[in-house]
């Protein structure tokens, strides 16, 4: 019974089956095994059909890797604000939404080798390309490509010819000829080219002698007569150079990169017919003594130990010959003026290694020369300090240090200003075998002691992601992080400087190894994935531009540079000038000259006035000459201009040039400008315009006036009411800068913080708002701001306070932070959701951003001094921030 069950139609029907469906899927496994043999017979790798007459090579092992690294890399959807990489942008973004490249089987058969190569010069008309790329087990199926892919694919044509045979993919301007060799797929823009398509085409040239690919994701070479196109138009000197050296064979490169980190490695034999470039070619560089010693705060760092002073010199001859006719020169005043020779004085006494960092909130860089022989160093300053011109000043005791520092004597500083010539007089100290040099006591002693305790860059984890796995040696070095500084090479508006900006951190390494150059570049992704730098960014101002920006709308900016006043159009980066002489301030004109109009007001420390267009082209009637000993900045509102002179008066100048005078004088001169306020008028509240006024002195009173001078009702009031906590004493009140006018329901209000910390709230009646005042721990020189609901403060020490209106305190430390009276801070809506965030910024190069909760804003800090300009996001505008750089350049950042 059982068995003729078994052998019924039913169950026959179910084993036929079972059958079929088993043939079917074993035919194709089958078939793929077969493929997968049939491959590996006669395999070649894919450069063997990249002919020696390729000038740049390509090699990519693994492409599916190296598209992921490239579309998981954070600098990616930066690359739009390069204008010669802005193109790939569209590319990119439509290949990152095809969900196509993310299939398995498509990733799976793109795992074989690419080789690309360039075989002719850059000129686009005679540009002939090849490429080879491996297709592995699915080799086969390029049997089957003639009778299938025409089918499918419009221009491309299947033509006959032997061993010849091959595809063609007709274009107006070009022909691809495509083909099989062995298991390669074969591509080329020229005929020429695929008919001598051979594995005997390579040679040696292909080959890498001084990197390893398998290290790289991909991996270049580069014949000697491309290197000039690549790096000489990016700077002069480059150019220089490349034209005394010698390339001994091809050069080699390699690239990796992923979300997190970029590396670049290039290697190339040279030589030099100059004996002194040759002689630094064939030397063998070593591990520079200073890069363990340099503070863990250091912000940037640049190393040369090539060579001694002397043979330095001897190499800058070689590109600057006049250069010996100076040092002559030289010579001969060194020894009329000190007694020493320039031999003396310079080169007897250094090593080979010359350095230079700066550190965190630091705004003086250390200088850092490597002392050879310190008994020569010491008599030869010694000589020097004897003479009438160079003296020492060793009063200065820092923590218990001695800081000598070298004083040039005022008749002679004050001679040589005759010729706008300025000689620094810097401190100095020896530590080990080095001495450091800085014009500020406080950055080198913090530099001493970050030495002597080991707290030192190698030491963080951000040097160890950028430098480790990397060889030390070198003969130049720079590690730079672009919070506070900006390093040479990108101070040139060129692809390569646009492209380098994008990236937070990096260090690069030059090395040489008995004729062996390596170049290695590690790049950090992060210029602030809040941020992005604007095309054309940062634009060189040259001189010493000040540290305060202004701006009107979209349109104009305005700053000061070395003595003159300057305006950069916006929409094309065109930079005007209003040529002054003596200390200038540049505001905007604000509602002088209609309500479209943009004008600034130019003002010099002698009271000159002049009102200019966004070109910087005067007003009739302009300049005018008021005569005033100005005691503070100057400062615009509602079409008027207000000018405080050291007689405790405030001068006011309309558009038409008309002088008037406030009113009410105050008994000392004020300092800081007045601060303004409108409120609208609302119910019962007539509103109006005030102003709010502290004269700096001994008294201690501020001030609420009209816009015309008149103090209203109960005014002044005091600054400090001399109370008492558990944790303060405040004595006579005396503060920095501008009382804070700001509107809370509707009703004004005026705050003030004295030095000391107390903090103190004025209604328009002059009556404490309760429960102030405040006391707060710190030392204070910026007045508060408000948010609209809270007021915040910055320290001198780097404590950001938040107050509420209800005398509710928070606060958060920035470490290394100090802010004095150059400092800023201000609030701002980057995102327009009405919750403004809070800026601020120290005596270094760096602007923080917070928001109300105390989370740093992405992208900060920017390597932004002083007051920087905010544009307000304005419908499919968003919100800007532009500001200057201690490094003389003016940036522009756009929000996302």
């Amino acid at each position: 019974m059982e068995k003729s069950k078994k052998d019924s139609p039913k169950a026959r029907k179910v084993k036929k089956l079972i059958k079929i469906i088993l043939i079917i899927v074993c035919i194709p496994v089958f078939l793929f095994i077969v493929m997968a043999v049939w491959s590996l017979f006669g395999r070649v790798d894919a450069g063997v059909l990249i002919p020696d007459s390729a000038v740049v090579r390509v090699s990519i092992p693994n492409p599916v890797r190296f598209l992921d690294g490239i579309m998981s890399h954070e600098a990616l959807h930066d690359i739009s604000v390069v204008p010669a990489l802005a193109p790939a942008v569209p590319v990119f973004n439509a290949f990152n939404e095809n969900s196509l490249h993310k299939n398995r089987w498509l990733r799976f058969a793109m795992r074989g080798k690419l080789e690309l190569s360039q075989l002719s010069a850059k000129d686009s008309e005679n540009s002939v390309f090849a490429a080879s790329y491996d297709l592995g087990i699915f080799s086969p199926l390029l049997r089957i490509l003639p009778a299938a892919f025409p089918l499918f694919v419009s221009n491309l044509y299947y033509v006959q010819a032997g061993n010849n045979s091959r595809f063609e993919y007709r274009m107006d301007d070009m022909t691809l000829y495509i083909g099989q060799y062995r298991n390669l797929l074969f591509i080329t823009n020229n005929l020429a080219v695929y008919e001598s398509r051979s594995a005997e085409n390579s040679g040696t040239r292909g080959s890498f002698n001084n990197i390893r690919p398998s290290s790289y994701d991909a991996v270049l070479l580069i014949a000697h007569e491309y290197i000039y196109d690549l790096f000489a138009e990016q700077d002069p000197t480059i150019a220089t150079i490349l034209d005394n050296i010698n390339f001994e064979s091809i050069v080699e490169a390699g690239l990796s990169i992923d979300s997190r980190k970029l590396e670049f490695h290039l290697a190339a034999p040279l030589s030099s017919d100059q004996p002194v470039l040759g002689g630094f070619l064939e030397s063998r560089s070593r591990a520079p003594v200073m890069a363990e010693r340099f503070p863990a705060s250091s912000q940037y760092t640049t190393v040369l130990s090539v060579g001694t002073l002397e043979e330095l010199y001897q190499a800058a001859l070689v590109f600057t010959p006049d250069l010996d006719e100076a040092l002559i020169t030289a010579d001969s005043s060194s020894r009329t003026i000190l007694g020493l020779t320039l031999d003396e004085l310079l080169f007897s006494w250094p090593g080979s290694e010359f350095s230079v960092f700066g550190m965190e909130g630091r705004p003086h860089p250390v200088f850092a020369v490597q002392v050879a022989d310190e008994r020569k160093r010491q008599e030869v300053f010694d000589k020097a300090f004897r003479s009438i011109f160079i003296n020492e000043d060793v009063r200065l005791n820092l923590d218990g240090v001695r800081m000598p520092r070298i004083a040039v004597p005022e008749f002679l500083q004050s001679l040589l200003r005759k010729w706008d010539i300025f000689l620094p007089s810097p401190y100095y100290t020896i530590y080990r075998d080095f001495l450091l040099i800085s014009e500020s006591a406080d950055a080198l002693l913090a530099a001493l002691r970050a030495m002597q305790r080991n707290d030192v860059l190698p030491r963080t984890a951000n040097w160890r992601n950028i430098a480790g796995g990397r060889t030390v040696a070198s003969a130049f070095s720079l590690y730079y992080s672009l919070d506070l500084s900006i390093p040479f090479f990108l101070r040139q508006n060129t692809t390569l400087s646009a492209f380098l900006t994008l990236y937070r951190q990096g260090l690069v390494r030059l090395s040489f190894d008995r004729g062996l150059a390596e170049l290695s570049v590690s790049l950090v992704p992060g210029s602030g994935n809040g941020l992005t730098l604007l095309p054309g960014y940062p634009l060189d101002i040259g001189y010493v531009p000040s540290n305060q920006v202004f701006g009107t709308g979209r349109s104009r900016v305005f700053f000061a540079s070395g003595g003159s006043a300057f305006s950069v159009d916006l929409a094309n980066n065109a930079i005007y000038e209003l040529e002054g002489q003596g200390l200038n301030w540049v505001i905007p004109a604000v509602d002088a000259g209609g309500k479209d109009a943009v004008n600034a007001w130019v003002v010099t420390d002698r009271g000159r006035v002049t009102l200019v267009d966004g070109n910087m082209e005067a007003a009739q009637g302009f300049p005018v000459l008021t005569g005033l000993r100005i005691s503070s900045p100057p400062q615009a509102f509602e079409g008027i201009l207000y000018l405080c002179d050291e007689d405790g008066r405030v001068h006011t100048v309309d558009e038409n040039g008309t002088i008037g005078v406030w009113e009410t004088t105050f008994i000392a001169a004020i300092r800081s400008p007045p601060s303004f306020l409108t409120i609208p008028a609302r119910g019962r509240n007539r509103g109006g315009s005030f102003s709010a006024v502290y004269p700096k002195s001994f008294f201690g009173e501020i001030w609420l006036l009209d816009t015309n001078g008149r103090a209203l009702p109960n005014w002044p009031a005091p600054v400090s009411l001399g109370g008492t906590d558990e944790d303060f004493t405040a004595d006579t009140g005396i503060g920095f800068g501008s009382p804070l006018l700001f509107a809370h329901n509707n009703r004004v209000h005026v705050a003030f913080v004295c030095q000391t910390g107390e903090l103190i709230i004025y209604d328009e009646d002059a009556s404490v708002v309760r429960p102030f005042p405040l006391y707060l721990n710190g030392v204070f020189y910026l007045q508060p701001v408000f948010d609209g609901e809270y007021l915040w403060l910055i320290s001198a020490e780097g404590i950001l306070f938040r107050v509420s209106l209800e005398g509710e305190l928070l606060y958060q430390n920035i470490p290394g932070l100090s802010v004095m009276e150059e400092g800023y801070i201000t609030v701002f809506d980057t995102d327009d959701d009405s919750i403004p965030e809070i800026f601020f910024a120290g005596e270094g190069n760096a602007l923080y951003a917070f928001t109300r909760n105390f989370r740093s804003l992405e992208g900060f800090p920017l390597p932004v001094w002083g007051r920087p300009y905010f544009i307000e996001a304005q419908r499919n505008n968003k919100a800007e921030i532009i500001g200057m750089g201690m490094d003389r350049r003016l940036y522009r950042w756009q929000f996302r």
